[in-house]
């Protein structure tokens, strides 16, 4: 599970929703709710744990809403610092991230005031993290969860984006674009001379037509992982001119990169969660000991978003 999220985190992702929000969540139903479950503690130096933390998707606006004290992070893919916090560093907050790390595997070495997930512990096995998890909250502490709501419009969008992988037709783009990359090395990187190249030209031809075809369609009919995946392909062109290496690192990559998007789709979907699902989410957390659980859902103007739990 952890190599698909690696792979993401690895792009320098701030967050799991990509572009929109690339900064961090510094804007929208996730900022509100880390600004309330902050306000409640006003004044406090505060001691954090984020679990499934990413490349660290709160700390930008826990920076802007100048929380001092101390912030870890853990992750059980390999992540970073994203460049959106690093920007917005004040100072006010030790940071530390614990990477590749499985929260089911994590033995605490001090407790924490507030423990926080923004859909990250449901990708876990609950049976093991949540007595992790209750070790890790000081006496008078609280954790808050964020967790994919199984009728969300997130979870509706995945679901339809597991179905528009063409695994059969990228893979047959990316042969021929190998196949160019070749025949440019054999020319010594010297694009100008490849139009002499009776295979190149066939492959850049198929390429276009390719590419035509998709990205042509009106837009209420495109397929947009295909159109996600003709964009990659022309990056290849932008970098033609590049070094050998480059141009093979770019190659290679473009399989493995939308290999790992479904199967991140897939695990979002199979760990979102229904009513009944968060019922036995609660149980499980009274039984590993927290108290005052309260589960009720996010709702935006699209419906509901995740489920929000609190408890002591």
């Amino acid at each position: 599970m952890s190599d698909a999220w690696g792979n993401y985190w690895d792009k320098g992702h701030s967050t799991t929703f990509g572009e929109y929000y690339s900064d961090g969540y510094t804007h929208g139903y996730i900022a509100k709710w880390l600004k309330d479950i902050i306000e409640q503690r006003s004044g406090e130096e505060l001691n954090l744990f984020e679990v499934g933390c990413g490349n660290a998707s709160l700390l930008p606006c826990l920076f802007d809403l100048n929380v001092k004290g101390s912030y870890v992070g853990i992750d059980a893919a390999k992540v970073g610092i994203s460049e959106s916090a690093t920007r917005r560093n004040k100072k006010l907050l030790d940071v530390e991230l614990i990477s590749e790390t499985p929260i089911e595997r994590f033995k605490p070495e001090k407790q924490f005031d507030i423990v926080l997930s923004i859909y990250g512990i449901e990708y876990s096995d609950t049976d093991q993290s949540l007595s992790v998890i209750k070790n890790c909250v000081k006496s008078g502490g609280q954790v808050f969860l964020l967790m994919h709501h199984a009728d969300s419009y997130i979870c509706e969008q995945s679901k339809k984006a597991i179905t528009e992988f063409e695994f059969e037709k990228m893979q047959k783009a990316v042969s021929k674009l190998r196949s160019l990359n070749t025949e440019l090395d054999k020319l010594g990187g010297d694009v100008e001379k490849l139009p002499s190249s009776g295979k190149a030209e066939k492959s850049r031809a198929f390429l276009n037509k390719f590419i035509a075809k998709i990205m042509n369609q009106a837009a209420d009919k495109r397929n947009p992982v295909m159109v996600d995946f003709c964009s990659i392909v022309l990056v290849f062109f932008k970098r033609i001119k590049g070094s050998k290496d480059e141009r093979k690192k770019h190659i290679d990559s473009i399989m493995p990169d939308f290999i790992a998007s479904k199967e991140r789709f897939l695990q979002m979907v199979n760990v979102a969660k229904n009513e009944k699902e968060m019922d036995n989410f609660k149980a499980k957390m009274e039984a590993s000991g927290f108290k005052n659980v309260i589960i009720k859902p996010v709702i935006t103007e699209r419906g509901p978003v995740a489920w929000s739990v609190q408890a002591d």
